[in-house]
């Protein structure tokens, strides 16, 4: 299995947006990977977006689920919010499957997620 890798960018033009790049396999026993991306939700200032870009993501579990939901929760509970792009059939039925769908904004690539937020 292929590693998880977290790539966090800041958008500049953006306020209070982040551009989170996974690239492999999210499944247990990855926290180190994730620490950075755990701080800054922890620390998340009102109304912040996160953009999880997936186009690299092959697989994700229950595990991977269990944070994005946890993650979720945190963001609303300041008006902030997880978009997601470039996700694959895969990912999208696992989202169905569970009824979390509704939970993130899904958007074909980065820049048409951008574009909603201006």
């Amino acid at each position: 299995m292929e590693n998880l890798t977290v790539t966090i960018a800041k958008q500049n033009d953006f306020q209070n947006t982040y551009l989170i790049g996974f690239k492999g396999n999210f499944d247990g026993g990855i926290m180190k990977n994730i620490k950075e991306l755990q701080a800054i939700i922890d620390e998340a200032t009102p109304k912040m977006t996160l953009i999880f870009e997936f186009s690299e993501l092959n697989f994700l579990n229950s595990y991977a689920i269990g944070h994005m939901v946890s993650w979720h929760n945190q963001l609303s509970e300041k008006e902030g919010q997880i978009l997601i792009t470039g996700s694959n059939k895969n990912i999208e039925d696992i989202f169905s499957i569970l009824g979390i769908n509704n939970l993130f904004k899904t958007y074909p690539d980065v820049a048409t997620a951008l574009a909603t937020l201006k």
